[in-house]
């Protein structure tokens, strides 16, 4: 018709060559670019670029319905780089204006950002701060798109990279901190903001969205904010996390693997219409499923049994005592035994090991250190500089782990445990196709349960506690959301108002209340899928239609879709647990909050039933009127 968005369809038709099938040079090239990055094989059916506009399982990267413009490759530029690919590359890649100056600029604006407010500057005005976040942000979105462009070619002609990778023989950390620069340079606001105490670190994905559209750059990730294709990819696309969870990405040599050297990480295995997914990633889910989360754990999980009651009544008791210290104005001590609660349960009802009274014991002692997120914990997992401080504390993170294994392993919920033989006949129709075609793997009770231990450290403990906290500064003055904030930021609740009536007793609308707060104050701000084949966005970060290649980390921003109005409305910002209930809660739910659209998804938290379990008997424990937990 005419419009804009034909307008702009057909100027991307024009920018992109027609396709055509790829020269045998250029396969040759790219299978051994991409073997290089992932050290495996890859089949030409990765590599090839596929389908035309209305390619469908990649179209969920462009701006509304407008389609990808998947990437061809002109011959004479095959002949070029076969016949000389480092200077080809060095001459045409624009290394100047794409890398070095950049990396220049990004140097200045971090340290800039860095000392423009507390601790540094007090008297940094909001506005001041928000500029000078800005500049660093745009300059971050060109870093970023040098190095997704390059997955895997770190040199690319770039003299910075060039240079890093000839020191690294001398200087290993001098090519980490080059390499990761992205990261660090993308993820600085973050850590600005929510450890300096500027603002909530969730301000870096809204703002970012503001200021540069639905496709921008952050931590050295290609950031989708949207929900429309947020949940269209969790829905209906390809998810190959690899081993990026969250902001930070993940050591590998920190997880173990299947016999056959692939990966047994289930927050990162393949699902959905990945080319890799061999169906391991369901297989978790369904032993999970039969073993974990089932009849009898939610029997272990009603109110009347006796280790929830005493750990309601230990809930009840620290709660008041640490109530009446806040209100005289005292030192109240935090939240601790809010960890502590969700750390009993989450062990109760998961495993059915009850950690006991006995702070000495084994159980005991090696749960709370799984729960604590300690540096040496969490830092043995994500780098940099995770690999040399895990190194210094490798012994006694070895000696928990164990201690961790062979708990679960002596666990009653794992007594009878049996590799799956089949697809589970109750499999949903969207966890059969997450098979994808393979039968379920045949993991071991050893290999099911190295794939929980960091499971349950990463995500099991620290998800319901980060929750469970938030809910519970409602009782405690609330959020501080921080000096250099936005007045819209600032009127943002992050979890229940102060003075919230809480509807103790009835379990719906305290559900209602769970997630809504979930929504407000995520525990996870993102998912990660790498790319499956080379795309390209209709509009990055302002800056244009731009290619990306395959394994290119793409986030999915919770964070940003918990504001999309176009779900929300223009209550996005209220917290309105019974206003949002339709689109919180229910089978048609579009909340992001279990890694999921509602209760559905690949990636949906298989955990939800035991996390929702917990936030009940933590709110009804301190209920006044003891409606279901009686003294």
């Amino acid at each position: 018709d005419g419009g804009p968005k034909d307008q702009s369809l057909a100027l991307a038709r024009k920018m992109v060559p027609a396709m055509g099938p790829p020269s045998a040079s250029y396969m040759e090239r790219k299978r051994a670019a991409v073997g290089r990055a992932k050290g495996s094989t890859i089949d030409d059916a990765r590599i090839a670029p596929r389908g035309g506009f209305d390619t469908p399982d990649v179209k969920i990267m462009s701006r509304g319905a407008t389609p990808l413009l998947p990437r061809s490759t002109a011959s004479s530029a095959d002949s070029c780089c076969a016949a000389c690919p480092c200077l080809f590359d060095f001459a045409s890649s624009c290394w100047l204006t794409g890398c070095v100056l950049p990396l220049c600029a990004s140097v200045c604006c971090t340290c800039t950002l860095a000392c423009a407010g507390p601790p540094c500057s007090p008297c940094t005005t909001p506005e001041c701060y928000m500029s000078l976040e800005r500049m660093q942000s745009a300059v971050h979105n060109h870093i970023a798109l040098w190095k997704l462009q390059h997955q895997g070619e770190p040199s690319a002609g770039c003299p910075c990279y060039m240079c890093c990778g000839c020191l690294n023989g001398c200087c290993g950390l001098f090519w980490v901190l080059m390499d990761m620069w992205t990261y660090i340079g993308g993820g600085a606001p973050i850590t600005f903001n929510s450890v300096f105490g500027r603002s909530a670190g969730w301000t870096t994905y809204t703002r970012r969205q503001a200021w540069f559209g639905g496709t921008f750059a952050l931590s050295s990730k290609l950031c989708i904010a949207d929900a429309d294709r947020v949940n269209k990819q969790l829905l209906d696309g390809p998810m190959d996390r690899d081993y990026y969870l969250g902001v930070h990405p993940l050591r590998p040599m920190s997880f173990d693997t299947f016999s056959d050297g692939k990966k047994s990480f289930p927050l990162a295995l393949p699902s959905g219409a990945c080319p890799m997914n061999g169906g391991a990633h369901a297989t978790f889910h369904s032993s999970f499923g039969r073993y974990l989360w089932n009849d009898k754990a939610a029997e272990r999980m009603q109110a009347s049994n006796p280790v929830v009651q005493r750990a309601a009544a230990e809930m009840k008791h620290n709660f008041a005592h640490a109530k009446r210290a806040f209100e005289a104005g005292e030192d109240w001590g935090g939240l601790w035994f809010v960890d502590l609660f969700c750390t009993r349960l989450v062990f109760w009802g998961m495993v059915g090991v009850d950690m006991g009274d006995d702070p000495s014991s084994e159980v005991y002692r090696t749960a709370m250190w799984a729960q604590n997120n300690n540096p040496a914990t969490s830092r043995h997992m994500v780098v940099p500089p995770g690999e040399v401080i895990g190194k210094v504390y490798a012994a006694q993170i070895e000696e928990k782990v164990a201690s961790l294994r062979k708990i679960f392993a002596a666990s009653p919920a794992l007594a009878d445990y049996e590799p799956l033989e089949a697809i589970p006949e109750d499999a949903s129709e969207l966890r059969r196709a997450d098979y994808h075609g393979h039968p379920p793997r045949r993991v071991s009770k050893a290999e099911f349960i190295d794939q929980l231990v960091p499971a349950t450290i990463i995500a099991g403990l620290l998800g319901p506690k980060t929750l469970a906290n938030a809910l519970m500064m409602s009782f405690f003055g609330g959020l501080d959301i921080g000096p250099l904030s936005t007045a819209e930021e600032r009127a943002t609740p992050q979890c229940p108002p102060p003075g919230f009536d809480f509807p103790f007793g009835d379990d719906d609308k305290l559900r209602l209340v769970i997630l809504e707060s979930l929504r407000l104050a995520p525990a996870v701000y993102e998912t990660v899928f790498l790319l499956p084949e080379e795309s390209s966005v209709a509009d990055y970060a302002g800056l244009g239609p731009k290619r990306f290649p395959a394994g290119c980390p793409v986030m999915l921003s919770y964070v940003n879709t918990a504001f999309d109005p176009a779900i929300w409305g223009n209550t996005a910002r209220d917290f309105d647990p019974y206003g949002h209930a339709a689109e919180l809660d229910g089978p048609q739910a579009r909340f992001n909050g279990f890694n999921g659209v509602g209760p559905r998804g690949q990636r949906a938290c298989p955990g939800r039933g035991l996390a929702m379990a917990i936030m009940l008997h933590m709110l009804n424990a301190i209920d006044p009127h003891e409606r279901v937990f009686a003294s």
